[in-house]
């Protein structure tokens, strides 16, 4: 499985373990968001420390959890963005709206 979830106070982080770059991965990464959904979770946090590239298989998943978590009052945000990753979300400016955070309070 390329991702694993925890929990951490009210918020479910979902870590990506392996490049989001094909069918296969972007069809797993969907998987787990869609049992998050079925689950009602409401606040989720995207671990991307783990991978060192994400395509349009990757990006399309997260804008449409985004918008669905969105809509039934929830919210999506990351943490740990670097590298490439970083460089991704700064240029399609999703860092615009989608929040990055620290859970090294939590």
């Amino acid at each position: 499985m390329i991702t694993s979830t925890r929990r951490i106070a009210n918020k479910v982080v979902l870590t990506v373990h392996e490049d989001i770059i094909d069918l296969k991965s972007g069809e797993e990464f969907k998987t787990a968001l869609t049992e998050l959904y079925a689950k009602g979770e409401k606040n989720i946090v995207l671990d991307l420390g783990d991978i060192q590239l994400i395509n349009s298989h990757g990006i399309g998943k997260i804008l449409m959890f985004y918008k669905k978590f969105r809509d039934e009052g929830g919210q999506i945000s990351v943490t740990r963005l670097s590298g490439s990753i970083r460089e991704i979300f700064e240029s399609l400016l999703l860092v615009n709206i989608i929040p990055e955070i620290s859970l090294e309070k939590e």
